[in-house]
């Protein structure tokens, strides 16, 4: 499993009429932690797309446990469990001071331009292979 985590702070105009967190904000905030994540394992969204491929969202679910307020600071951890074939499951949860008050997840696919499903490109392959080689390969 890899796993990062991203810092988010509140803004008030994230928030609603009733001062709590807008629930399609955490949407936004799983993205920022799924870019971390990608990151720390050698990728960045920005050369996947300058090198035209995509990784649209296919399905998103998110549970809402506690609220989030203007100004919290939460802790967005995003994991994937699995090397990615074609698609790719990211699970997140936000924790307020150690509490976890929100859990999701998203289901994404590399695509081309073209909107067809594609394997990942050789590199972005060999990126997750590294991440989830053991730390100590049998002998």
């Amino acid at each position: 499993m890899i796993t990062a985590t991203a810092e988010i702070r509140v803004r008030y105009a994230e928030t609603d009429g009733m001062g709590i967190a807008y629930h399609a904000n955490y949407l936004a905030w799983f993205e920022v932690a799924r870019c971390a994540l990608l990151e720390s394992i050698g990728l960045s969204y920005r050369q996947l797309d300058a090198d035209n491929y995509l990784l649209p969202v296919l399905e998103a679910g998110v549970r809402f446990h506690a609220p989030a307020r203007f100004d919290d600071r939460l802790h967005v951890t995003a994991s994937i469990t699995t090397p990615p074939r074609v698609r790719i499951r990211v699970d997140y949860e936000v924790r307020l001071n150690g509490r976890l008050i929100t859990a999701g997840h998203t289901v994404h696919a590399f695509m081309n331009r073209d909107g067809v499903a594609i394997k990942p490109p050789a590199h972005v392959q060999e990126c997750f292979a590294r991440a989830f080689a053991p730390a100590h390969p049998a002998r």
